[in-house]
């Protein structure tokens, strides 16, 4: 009885959040708690591990097929496109880490949607002068960016496949033509969004007017267009015509231009060190790796769990006022992450006192242009991850998203699309500053997608991890890779695990437990939530090889390898 009375005196003290604030977000899917216990393979060949056991599934027939981790990556999303429609497709876009075990090199394929030509500063803002609400923004066509999972799906399989697209597409096919029984959790997720789904005929009719079996005709036709003439196929008439007519019709203002132009960017991937042990992950405009890494250094040395909030806060500062797409505002980068720099703001963090707020570092000895940038806007929560190697031992680690749950609810070509441009800030200026991520055409919109890779002290792959979440993406990765790491813990044990993180204002808790309840002791401010995930990822022992997979129990994934 006194921890309940405790925990409601709790909730009652906590800051009131405004519905424009990003952590009043919606999760990907409606929390389920644990929807099963959590699944677990071993295998010392290959491994993968997805969302959705169809997804799973497809991607382990390619791989036992003599198929390599990009191969297995396109089956397994293309599936994703169809079972867990809420969370990704190929209307959204994705980022991708992929380890070339031949060459030892990582490459990094950023297939972030982008904004169009014609949109500008004032793209959110109504004729009364104020910003859209959220959804006001995303339940309209000028939310959809330019589809950017197509490309980078063509890119993985150009560069590093080896199966014909014919037969990479087939599981996905199958699925399409002859149906498939929608998951716990898309029902739960379809149900969740009556109001919002069905305000289309074309949503309304596929999920809501089918019955117990989904066929989606033409996604089966995309899906042969794609493997007969490749993923151009969706940039050019029809594909992008239905895409454009459908996002305009409802104030969109996307253009054949803005399709022809579209290409996945190779970037350097952003990496660095904790406890001896290098990490790779995507760079801007994902702020993944920079405010993930930037954690990490800063508790390098005392990695406790009051260090790891504070740490968070002012990883997050820095986050969201600096972090945007490189291509359009000179950001600090990989300046966040000097020695130095960082020293200085491990330095802010006290052992006995909890930061009640915190402002942005200004890293201008070490970043030639100390110009400030105002940052401010929302992140996607409707995403999902797929961690794959291959008997070769190549690597994908791939986290896709279309942004909101079931994205802008607007369907073309059998298939959702995005609304990622809510993840621009609605606004331009901010204390009389421009704001970093501003729309601007071509430009492509902040996220927090941390697909990731981590290498032993001997420089082999250890860990392929990456979750869904939005902007708490960055917390859940963080936190599994101290627990691995630091703790010694199991990849189970971690995944399964209570989640805690901090984005910059209140910490967050899945549960009420003595860790929980020693911080709120030291004076953080905690609120104790449902915090959806979905987490998922492979441990390759480096001592034994035995190469493990896990998936979180809070969806309904599952791992598979030999």
């Amino acid at each position: 009885m006194n921890q309940i009375k405790f925990t409601v005196l709790l909730l009652v003290l906590l800051p009131i959040f405004s519905q424009s604030d990003e952590n009043m977000r919606a999760n990907p899917e409606k929390y389920i708690g644990k929807a099963h216990s959590t699944q677990i393979a071993e295998g010392r060949d290959f491994m993968v591990v997805t969302s959705d056991p169809l997804a799973t599934e497809a991607a382990y027939k390619i791989l036992e097929n003599n198929g390599t981790a990009a191969d297995a990556a396109i089956a397994a999303q293309l599936v994703l496109g169809l079972t867990e429609p809420q969370s990704s497709g190929l209307g959204g876009g994705a980022f991708a880490i992929y380890y070339d075990a031949k060459t030892k090199t990582i490459s990094s394929l950023d297939g972030r949607e982008v904004a169009p030509y014609s949109s500008h500063e004032d793209y959110f803002i109504k004729p009364s002068g104020e910003p859209m609400t959220f959804y006001e923004a995303v339940l309209d066509g000028r939310s959809i960016g330019v589809p950017g999972t197509p490309a980078l799906l063509g890119l993985l399989h150009t560069k590093f496949g080896s199966k014909e697209l014919d037969v990479l597409i087939a599981p996905a096919h199958d699925l399409a033509i002859n149906g498939f029984k929608p998951s716990k959790g898309l029902e739960i997720a379809i149900r969740s969004d009556i109001g919002k789904l069905d305000n289309h005929t074309s949503t309304r009719e596929y999920f809501y007017e089918q019955g117990t079996l989904f066929k989606n005709k033409d996604y089966g036709s995309i899906l042969k267009k794609f493997a007969k003439d490749g993923h151009m196929v969706f940039y050019k008439d029809p594909v992008s015509t239905n895409i454009i007519d459908a996002a305009n019709q409802e104030n969109g203002v996307l253009s054949q231009r803005d399709f022809n132009d579209y290409r996945v960017i190779v970037r350097e991937p952003v990496c660095d060190f904790f406890m001896e042990h290098k990490i790779c992950s995507m760079g801007e405009p994902s702020s993944g790796a920079l405010t993930m890494l930037q954690i990490l250094k800063m508790i390098e040395q005392n990695p406790t769990w009051h260090n790891y909030i504070e740490a968070s806060k002012l990883a997050f500062a820095d986050r969201n006022y600096f972090i945007a797409d490189p291509d359009y505002i000179v950001t600090p980068g990989t300046n966040l992450l000097n020695d130095e720099y960082l020293l200085d703001r491990k330095m802010i963090i006290k052992k006995n006192t909890v930061l009640d707020s915190v402002t942005n570092g200004q890293p201008s000895l070490f970043w030639k242009d100390n110009h400030q940038h105002e940052n401010t806007g929302y992140e996607e929560n409707g995403t999902t991850h797929i961690s794959i190697i291959d008997k070769f031992g190549n690597i994908v680690s791939m986290t896709s998203t279309i942004e909101n749950s079931f994205g802008s609810r607007i369907m073309a070509n059998g298939y959702l699309l995005n609304n990622e441009l809510t993840d621009f800030s609605f606004i331009a200026k901010k204390k009389g500053n421009l704001v970093a991520n501003r729309i601007e055409g071509g430009k492509r919109p902040r996220s927090s997608m941390s697909p990731t890779i981590v290498f032993s002290k001997n420089g082999l792959p250890l860990l392929i991890i990456g979750s869904a979440g939005g902007s708490r993406i960055i917390g859940h990765v963080t936190q599994r890779i101290i627990d691995i790491i630091h703790n010694n813990k199991s990849l189970e044990e971690s995944i399964e695990s209570f989640h805690i993180l901090n984005r910059g204002t209140v910490t967050e808790a899945e549960g009420l437990n003595t860790i929980v309840k020693k911080l709120i002791k030291k004076g953080h401010k905690v609120n104790i939530t449902d915090i959806s995930s979905g987490l998922n990822g492979i441990y390759i022992n480096p001592v034994s090889q035995v190469i493990t997979g896990v998936s979180d129990p809070r969806r309904i994934g599952i791992p598979m390898g030999k």
